[in-house]
């Protein structure tokens, strides 16, 4: 009877260690985390991936995007600025509506800029590759807008 009890505890715990570890994994990569697969990279560099490039393709396109997060970062770096301080505007004791609302301002600007950039690139991208690659890049992103995904779908 003791051994069978252990034996029964033992397959218990294993089941509720096994359990949490998959619900440590799911927590990782879950609701938030839109890291899917666990690859960090930059989504239009793993499509590009699919795209059969050409070392000379890939090279151009690399330097195209390097141009593109070096103007980015500095974007970014304000952003966050911003953010800041518009945090502290929403916890001041004294509310400066003016002051909110310049900040809002400039952060739709910076926002603007932003997106503007991204189409930039992406056009400039869209040059570099053959008629083919434009196609499967563009059935690429159809079948993820066709998902719901409407993030990214340009």
């Amino acid at each position: 009877m003791k051994k069978r009890n252990w034996v029964i505890g033992s397959i218990l715990t294993c089941s509720i260690l096994t359990m949490a570890a998959a619900g440590v994994a799911h927590a990782c990569n879950g609701p938030g985390n839109h890291n899917r697969g666990g690859f960090r990279g930059d989504k239009m560099m793993q499509m590009m991936g699919n795209l059969d490039l050409s070392k000379e393709q890939r090279q151009t396109i690399r330097k195209i995007k390097n141009e593109q997060r070096d103007q980015m970062d500095a974007k970014q770096d304000e952003m966050i600025d911003i953010r800041k301080a518009l945090r502290k505007q929403a916890r001041a004791e004294n509310y400066d509506a003016e002051k909110v609302q310049k900040l809002a301002s400039t952060k739709a600007e910076i926002m603007a800029d932003m997106t503007v950039q991204r189409i930039k690139t992406i056009n400039r991208i869209r040059k570099e590759l053959t008629p083919e690659q434009i196609e499967k890049m563009d059935n690429q992103k159809m079948c993820k807008f066709k998902r719901g995904n409407f993030k990214n779908s340009l």
